[in-house]
């Protein structure tokens, strides 16, 4: 596939193309692209390539941010078999189609400032747009760990390994006994309940909870893996982040609305849980998070996995997250760009904007 994309790129007038050779060449490719006179830097790989990115590319924003040079963009071009994030942003499938896609936006400037989480576990921060602890973490230890002999395996990466893993976790995970407990402390939000036919909400300040989830997940974009949408609700640059508790009481409550929460229909799944006085999949909007527990847990982020296992304040081990509002900057297909600017009288001139008689337009998000 890269020799693929190398080929279809080699000939083009102002593309450099790099092959990096490990993380600490990608990281030198960056700062060389931020010094540059480059605008746009696309990225291909999955989950986890766009995971490093994100972790190289961040620092060097906030290092150059005010300089007077041109303003960077990073695009995400399909090259892994999670693509969580290219599914978030509605980049096309065939290579061809991508690079056209990207083609199209560079030249007309579609730009999007994208919301990112800062997330501590006491050991520096770490950034992406999607966290999650429970069900989801335990699959991934499951896949990227085998113990034989005493020793630790390396990842096993794949969707067919993930789904195998998750099989076997769900077979064996007992409800009533496997269930970590967590304490959590939303702030500067609100409670933002989804139903099908009546939605509710009510302000946060400061909530904090002690509860035992199947699954926690926090995200600034929808999707997850493989079209995963397991944060269905979020906006990308509302400047908020969501939050959500899945409290299934039994298997077969999961296998019945297996196909809703895979599409992230989460309303269906409450209004029959909710008729029958079950906990239902709550969502908050919030600024900040934090996840703790007494013992050291598995977390990820953007599918990448990782463990709180530095105590936090107090003794507990825990994850601090806490929004970034709009601080990156991603290169976008039209598509997704004129959702967010759709009084654009020329879509491929972003710039001009139509005012309907009557009424105010608003240009931008």
């Amino acid at each position: 596939m890269v020799d693929r994309l190398t080929r279809k790129l080699e000939n083009s007038h102002g593309i450099e193309v790099v092959v990096t050779e490990s993380k600490e060449h990608f990281r030198r490719c960056a700062r060389d692209f931020f010094l540059s006179s480059y605008e746009n830097l696309l990225v291909w790989g999955g989950d986890g390539t766009a995971h490093d990115a994100i972790n190289v590319i961040y620092p060097f924003v906030e290092e150059f941010r005010g300089d007077s040079g041109p303003r960077k963009a990073v695009g995400f071009l399909r090259g892994g078999t999670g693509n969580g994030i290219q599914d978030s942003y509605e980049v096309p499938y065939r290579l061809s189609a991508q690079l056209a896609s990207y083609a199209r936006s560079m030249r007309n400037g579609y730009r999007i400032d994208v919301d990112l989480l800062r997330i501590d576990d006491g050991r520096g921060p770490r950034y992406g747009q999607l966290v999650g602890v429970g069900f989801d973490a335990d699959i991934l230890v499951l896949r990227e760990c085998r113990v034989s002999g005493g020793r630790r395996s390396g990842a096993r990466s794949g969707v067919t390994k993930y789904v195998s893993a998750g099989i076997r976790h769900f077979l064996s995970y007992d409800f009533g006994r496997d269930r970590a407990t967590y304490d959590l402390e939303l702030s500067d939000g609100k409670y933002a309940f989804h139903g099908p036919r009546v939605n509710a909400q009510f302000p946060i300040h400061r909530l904090t909870m002690r509860r035992s989830p199947l699954m926690i997940e926090v995200g600034t974009r929808p999707y997850y893996g493989k079209l995963f949408k397991v944060c269905p609700d979020v906006v990308c640059n509302d400047g908020d982040m969501n939050v959500y508790l899945f409290d299934f009481s039994r298997k077969w409550e999961i296998v019945r609305n297996s196909a809703y929460i895979w599409t992230g229909r989460h309303s269906m799944i409450n209004r029959t849980l909710s008729r029958a006085r079950k906990p239902v999949i709550e969502r908050y909007e919030v600024k900040h998070t934090r996840i703790g527990r007494d013992s050291p847990f598995a977390y990820h982020i953007d599918g990448e996995l990782l463990h709180a296992g530095t105590p936090l304040s107090g003794g507990r081990y825990g994850i601090d997250i806490e929004i970034l509002p709009q601080a990156l900057t991603f290169l976008v297909p039209a598509q997704f760009y004129h959702i967010f600017h759709p009084f654009t009288e020329n879509p491929d001139v972003p710039d001009v904007k139509h005012e309907p008689e009557g009424a105010d337009a608003v240009g931008g998000v």
